[in-house]
């Protein structure tokens, strides 16, 4: 799968297009707000792209770390953030199962963690087991993990007529409904909130107890 999507990613960083779909524009600015950005922060952002999430946020906080599983997205993130004048953000390799690839993010001081529409892209047992590496890195400094992601409430098939504008393609994503993304974090210390935005779009907001 990560080689699938590695390659997939590759191909379209050049003309990758953030706020493309509607769905994930609107889920990534209420995940930048619900996850109330301070100057003392340290945020990463995993599934970054070309970085304009965590490029956005840097103004707000001490320091972002953006992740991609693309060559290409992190190249194209980098060249974003020095055309920005961005010297608060870094951006390295890595995937959800191998996060710090390339760089010591238990050395980070990591307070918050934010993914928007690229945990779809992994099944349910492999979400669990992303989630717990998040935890992982972020260590004893991590506060708070806000997903925005397709999170259906409701059957997709009511739906068929809006998986374009949503960014939802059945066979290639593997979405989960609300429950299911809940249940990733049973007997896990956070509290959780989600987010209604449409009812095959939400965003999930882990706070730490």
């Amino acid at each position: 799968m990560e080689n699938t999507t590695k390659k997939r990613f590759d191909n379209a960083s050049k003309k990758y297009l953030t706020d493309r779909y509607i769905w994930r524009y609107k889920s990534a600015q209420l995940v930048s707000k619900l996850v109330k950005p301070n100057e003392s922060d340290v945020i990463l952002d995993i599934g970054c792209g070309t970085g304009k999430q965590i490029i956005d946020l840097s103004d707000y906080i001490k320091l972002g770390i953006g992740i991609d599983i693309s060559n290409g997205m992190i190249e194209q993130a980098i060249e974003n953030a020095k055309n920005e004048n961005k010297n608060n953000v870094n951006f390295y390799l890595g995937t959800f199962s191998k996060p710090d690839k390339e760089t010591d993010l238990s050395l980070a001081g990591v307070t918050k963690i934010i993914s928007n529409y690229a945990l779809h892209h992994l099944n349910l047992e492999e979400k669990k087991k992303a989630i717990d590496k998040m935890i992982h890195v972020g260590g004893e400094s991590l506060r708070m993990i806000v997903i925005g992601d397709l999170m259906f409430s409701d059957n997709p098939e009511n739906y068929k007529n809006e998986f374009n504008t949503i960014g939802y393609g059945p066979g290639i994503d593997t979405p989960s409904t609300v429950d299911e993304m809940k249940e990733c974090f049973v007997n896990l210390p956070y509290d959780i909130e989600i987010h209604k935005l449409h009812p095959l779009v939400g965003v999930l907001v882990a706070t730490k107890k």
